[in-house]
């Protein structure tokens, strides 16, 4: 078999500046050349994956300024800042935080404009007073936390708008300390020198050391962002692509989806005001989410049908998700409400089934993401929905019980009928912009007159729109007369040859669509065409032209609209046509 002109993906999956690269291969040197694929999605940190690890990962931002230039964009009332001093970290990166004045609050201080789910962080050391505190708002603040340096213990937490406090030892006396709390707006990042536990007070000369202030989004703080003039992210980023691990896979495929909204305003913060509770009681940040951060919460029942739900008026095709822990009780039940006809599903968290149902859902699965997490998702296609329910629950159908826990986190509502990716909100809805992978000018790589396409991917479920076709993979001239093309139409894979008009059009596939893995190989000449799908021939054509093609595009067609949703594990082009024997050894699973 000769060499592939261009290959993407397989064991050789590989990021530059925020793109994909793909090799093309010589057919007679063997050298490897690079080819940059440009990669897009959209302009928020809305994206995650499943990372090395098994746990999602998502964006993250310091939306503080000059996070450690303590003498710039922050100000500073009744005290002072000395840089150069000895860091938990081993630099000389720390500050002194000094009181210099007997006038009220000595503190230092930066005004941020958020108003959600907030963590405020900072690395802080006992000097001549042991006591620091983190507030919210500026003046005398309605919700505060002091920290001993001395003890490495919590004090006193005033105000409601609390959600968690901790404090971390980091070794030298160091330590990290941090507070999530309720928005307020604006938001402040905001430290007290004190000389005692639950007072603002603090005599001249009363000192702390400082270092790397984080704010962010969220109900725990993450690893430090440093920051300047501007605000700076980590992580998954806007156009990061997703190299993802779901199912522990020990090699990465592309995760390429269409754009969809996350309808919850706050998916993990569940004693916020817009969760409604009936006879529940929410414990925030109680154990470790499958984000890998103590910030899932306890739901506990009091009554019998005790939920908790959040109000969200639509209608059509809906997918409601929540990740579920069992805690002392095995079930849980979701529930979509609706006028016109509600829908449930109960879900067993001790062995990963799903339970009984009633109101016809379209689709339920519960997804084992490791360490008793599960993803629990029910679809439902009805007018006048109106809310979203949780309810912790005994046992299969059963509606009785007044006592127990669960464990939840990450809920999502997006329209459509399956559960996209985790898109995670503090506050407000939020959407992830469809993803797009592409190469143009690449003629020299497309065999013209004859030529051979693998792909093999996951299709992760059937066609959304069954009225339109969605593409997965195109090969074009960029006008769309010109196209060789693999996607879904009617819930039904195809593929399909054009030269103006179809020479070629294939949807006999009858293997699962959902969530099936496809080895796919499309070996085109003139007049000579045939396809096999996981090893076995699907298809052939004695009379098709061939069209001349310059680009190739992943999860878009040529005009950028109609996506798949997919997730690549390889993509090959050959400029010749291979037999039949090497097209069946290509694609056998």
């Amino acid at each position: 078999m000769n060499n592939a002109s261009l290959e993407l993906g397989g064991t050789n999956w590989a990021e530059k500046d925020g793109n994909i690269l793909g090799y093309s291969v010589g057919d007679t040197s063997g050298n490897f050349s690079p080819q940059e694929f440009t990669f897009a999605r959209g302009s928020n940190l809305a994206a995650t994956r499943i990372g090395k690890t098994g746990l999602i990962e998502k964006g993250r931002e310091n939306l503080l300024l000059q996070s450690n230039q303590f003498d710039t964009t922050w100000a500073t009332i009744n005290a002072s800042v000395t840089s150069g001093q000895s860091g938990y970290d081993g630099s000389s990166d720390a500050w002194l935080l000094n009181v210099t004045a007997t006038g009220a609050y000595r503190r230092i201080i930066q005004s941020t404009g958020g108003s959600s789910e907030i963590t405020n962080s900072i690395y802080a050391k006992a000097g001549t007073t042991d006591f620091i505190a983190i507030s919210d708002v500026g003046g005398a603040g309605i919700a505060k936390v002091w920290f001993n340096l001395a003890s490495g213990t919590i004090g006193t937490i005033t105000g409601s708008q609390i959600i968690d406090a901790k404090i971390e030892s980091i070794g030298n006396g160091w330590y990290r300390c941090s507070v999530a709390h309720q928005g307020v707006s604006p938001s402040y990042a905001l430290w007290f020198v004190t000389d005692t536990d639950n007072t603002l007070t603090g005599t001249i000369g009363a000192n702390v050391y400082i270092q790397n202030a984080q704010q962010e989004l969220g109900g725990a703080a993450s690893d430090y962002i440093e920051t300047g003039a501007s605000t700076a992210q980590a992580g998954i980023l806007e156009n990061t692509p997703r190299l993802d691990y779901s199912g522990g896979a020990s090699c990465p495929s592309l995760l390429l989806e269409p754009s969809r909204t996350n309808l919850i305003t706050q998916s993990e913060y569940f004693s916020d005001s817009d969760w409604d509770k009936i006879a529940i009681v929410v414990d925030s940040n109680e154990i470790i989410s499958p984000d890998g951060t103590q910030n899932a919460d306890k739901l506990t029942k009091s009554a019998s049908n005790a939920l908790i739900r959040q109000f969200i008026s639509t209608s059509g095709e809906n997918t409601f998700s929540v990740y579920i822990k069992k805690g002392s009780l095995s079930w849980v039940r979701l529930y979509i409400a609706s006028s016109t006809e509600s829908a449930e599903c109960w879900f067993d968290l001790e062995n990963g089934l799903t339970g009984n149902t009633s109101g016809n859902p379209d689709s339920f699965e519960i997804i084992d993401v490791n360490n008793g997490w599960y993803r629990c998702v029910i679809t439902k296609n009805t007018t006048n929905i109106n809310n979203f329910r949780i309810y912790p629950s005994q046992a299969d159908d059963d509606t009785s019980g007044t006592s127990g826990y669960i464990y939840a986190w990450g809920a999502q509502v997006e329209a459509g009928s399956y559960a996209t990716s985790y898109i995670p909100t503090y506050g407000v809805s939020q959407t992830r912009a469809q993803e797009n992978c592409y190469k143009t000018g690449i003629s020299d790589l497309i065999g013209q007159t004859q030529g051979t396409i693998f792909f093999d991917w996951i299709m992760n479920h059937e066609s959304p729109n069954t009225s339109e076709d969605l593409y997965t993979l195109t090969l074009s001239d960029g006008t769309g007369n010109k196209l060789i093309a693999i996607g879904n139409y009617n819930q039904t894979l195809i593929v399909f040859i054009k030269d103006t008009t179809n020479q070629f059009y294939d949807n006999s596939y009858v293997g699962t669509a959902d969530g099936a893995r496809i080895k796919l190989a499309l070996a085109y000449a003139n007049n000579d065409i045939a396809l096999y799908i996981n090893g076995t021939q699907i298809a052939t054509d004695s009379s098709a032209t061939i069209p001349t093609l310059s680009q190739i595009r992943l999860n878009t067609f040529w005009s950028g609209n109609l996506p798949d949703s997919s997730s690549v594990n390889q993509l090959l082009l050959f400029k010749t046509r291979l037999t039949n024997a090497e097209l069946a050894a290509l694609t056998t699973i």
